[in-house]
């Protein structure tokens, strides 16, 4: 052999090697993406239920103690949401996943609504928070405006943490000094300011790397996972932009980013703002610019506006006038936005609803979700609050001319007799399959105008399905609305489930709320037709013991519970019994591949049933399968679990 032939087998050789070494690190990357992700989301779940608990505890007006109790509970609950949040955000950027929306930010709104939402936290402190903000920075620039405010939310939030007292301020210019200024447009930076504690110059150059803080006693004394900074960093980067820090110990901290943009005239837009003529919108909001400024936005785009200041008013005017949809700001003089939004939907079920507020409240966002509201936090660009509105009203998106039918694949008995109390409920029928080849058959017959599809299912699944209906769809030029049905929280993103081909999606376990929010966006309701019961039965004892069955969720999901309730779980109990027969007989087979199949089945009913220890133990079973380890104890906790469900339905049906 040749030296030169040698020196091309060689690279040949370790060219290969760098490939194998790059698609194992991908790999890697992959699977930790994958890990932290569905670690976020089955801790979301039961602290969802949590949150939900201390919620109605809330509503229950206890005495000062206990109110001051819950307060705190929510406030942890809510802290540990946003950390799981910001973990799916690690997660994302790690998998190249996450993306920018481009929008219009009006510059002063934004960091003086910020500032308004922290304000809360400087309360009884000794520390003033102040915005300078150049005159030569434009009023409108284009830029994803939840991701700004999410970066200077994470700047002041630290350096209010470390500042005892003195003043944080927010410093907007456009004196770039680590950027180049885009042709036909300019840079800005934003500087906070803090008089705090301050750091060394080793210290600052370990900031923004994920899971890091100053030091040991930092996080010991101050609390936080180090993910803020670095979150910042990879957002920052992402706007093509630059971030850092300048900082003396005992002297404060300059926490600083700049980014590329373009100024927008207050008389164009650069985006298509959404047609809003004919519907009719009420705004509740106290601040006189904040009220202003909604109003002249929706009507620029068509819609009819009627403004309130006082929780008060917004319910009178609600009671007198079926709006579309109500804009509501969460710190109402007179009571709380969130409280507003339960009164008018016990009068105007059909309204639309919109939290619009500076609060970027992890738990109340999930509270809102469970009443099917839209969360917007502020401020938003004109098109964000246009689109906000068009997608809560059922005028906003028209099923096309022909069948209006609805049909729902699913193939877990027990969340198809929910999904029918449910629609029961809520006045609209429905036709159910068990896969998704039967819901293809059935779709092609011509009778459905929209389809509610699982993702996970026998014979053909949800992806699949509707990945052979837009084919067929591509050639009539049709296309009919399909929504999945999924536990899945990452496919809730709008980026994810457009992907594959759906229009919307729905998590379960579904709640009533959620199911008439979608049916209401896509025209299957009308006036007086959502019967939805009050409760009929105590909730307070679930609150004092370890229930298999979650009642605040039955409420959440069902309206009410009462003797229809109670057969709905006693049929649960019957379709699952042959179930749990089934996973112990696969144990015993050593089947490991129908424990999987067997634990997914029994995950989705047994969560949609509101027995949330069974469904946690459902979901280890089949994550334990799927990794082939031993399942022999988790096959004792369910058929435990599921003895004390039976008990708990006993009891259900005897008070």
């Amino acid at each position: 052999m040749t030296q030169k032939s040698s020196i091309k087998k060689h690279a040949h050789k370790t060219r290969k090697e760098l490939e194998t070494a790059i698609e194992q690190a991908d790999a890697i990357a992959a699977q930790k993406s994958n890990f932290l992700a569905t670690m976020s989301h089955e801790i979301r779940t039961p602290m969802q239920t949590i949150y939900g608990l201390l919620e109605l505890i809330a509503l229950e007006k206890p005495d000062e103690n206990i109110s001051s109790m819950v307060e705190t509970a929510q406030e942890a609950a809510s802290g540990l949401l946003e950390i799981l949040d910001d973990v799916l955000d690690v997660a994302k950027m790690d998998a190249d996943a996450m993306e920018l929306d481009m929008f219009e930010v009006p510059v002063r709104l934004l960091v003086r609504g910020m500032l308004e939402a922290l304000s809360v936290k400087v309360r009884g402190v000794r520390v003033q928070i102040n915005d300078d903000i150049s005159t030569d920075v434009p009023f409108v620039i284009t830029g994803d405006p939840k991701r700004l405010r999410q970066i200077l939310m994470n700047l002041c939030g630290n350096a209010l943490k470390f500042t005892h007292e003195g003043t944080v301020t927010v410093h907007v210019s456009t004196k770039t000094q680590h950027i180049e200024t885009p042709e036909n447009g300019l840079g800005l930076r934003f500087e906070v300011i803090d008089t705090g504690i301050g750091m060394s110059a080793e210290v600052c150059s370990k900031l923004f790397q994920s899971f890091t803080q100053a030091d040991n006693t930092t996080s010991r004394k101050y609390g936080g996972t180090g993910l803020g900074l670095s979150i910042a960093k990879k957002l920052v980067n992402l706007m093509k932009g630059e971030i850092g820090v300048i900082s003396t110990e005992g002297t404060g901290s300059t926490f600083w980013f700049e980014i590329p943009t373009e100024e927008v005239s207050t008389d164009e837009s650069t985006v298509d703002l959404p047609n809003l003529v004919g519907i009719s919108v009420l705004s509740v909001e106290d601040h006189p610019q904040g009220a202003k400024e909604i109003e002249s936005s929706l009507k620029s785009m068509g819609a009819k506006v009627e403004s309130c200041a006082t929780y008060k008013k917004g319910l009178e005017l609600a009671t007198h006038h079926p709006f579309d949809v109500a804009i509501i700001d969460q710190g109402l003089p007179d009571g709380l936005g969130v409280d507003l939004i339960r009164d008018i939907l016990k009068v105007r079920p059909f309204t639309g609803m919109v939290m619009y507020t500076v609060r970027d409240d992890v738990g109340l966002s999930h509270s809102l979700n469970a009443l099917g509201a839209t969360y917007l936090t502020k401020p938003a660009s004109r098109a964000g609050l246009g689109e906000a509105v068009k997608s809560s009203t059922r005028r906003d998106i028209s099923i096309a001319e022909g069948p209006t039918r609805l049909l729902i694949a699913e193939d877990t008995q027990s969340i198809q007799d929910i999904l029918k109390i449910q629609l029961y409920k809520l006045g609209v029928q429905a036709d159910f399959v068990a896969n998704g080849k039967e819901a293809l058959h059935a779709f092609n017959s011509g009778k459905y105008g929209i389809l509610i599809t699982d993702l996970h299912m026998p014979e053909m699944d949800g992806f699949e399905l509707v990945k052979i209906i837009r084919k067929q769809e591509a050639k009539t030029k049709q296309n009919v609305p399909i929504i999945a049905l999924t536990a899945d929280v990452q496919m809730a993103q709008r980026e994810a489930f457009t992907t594959h081909g759906f229009d919307e999606c729905l998590l379960k376990p579904v709640s009533l709320g959620q199911l008439r929010g979608l049916l209401i966006r896509w025209r299957l309701l009308n006036e007086g037709s959502a019967g939805i019961g009050k409760n009929t039965k105590s909730l307070k004892r679930d609150a004092s013991n370890n229930s298999a069955i979650n009642r605040i969720c039955l409420v959440k999901n069902l309206g009410t519970i009462n003797d229809e309730t109670i057969d709905m779980m006693e049929m649960f109990l019957e379709l699952t019994a042959p179930l749990i027969t089934k996973i112990e007989t696969a144990l015993h087979d050593g089947d490991i591949d129908a424990l999987y199949e067997l634990g997914h089945s029994l995950k989705g009913g047994a969560r949609s049933a509101c027995c949330n220890a069974l469904g946690d133990f459902a979901s280890d079973l089949q994550d334990t399968a799927e990794k082939k380890d031993d399942c022999v104890q988790l096959v004792k906790n369910i058929s435990k679990e599921f003895e004390r469900v039976i008990d708990d339905v006993k009891r259900l049906a005897a008070e």
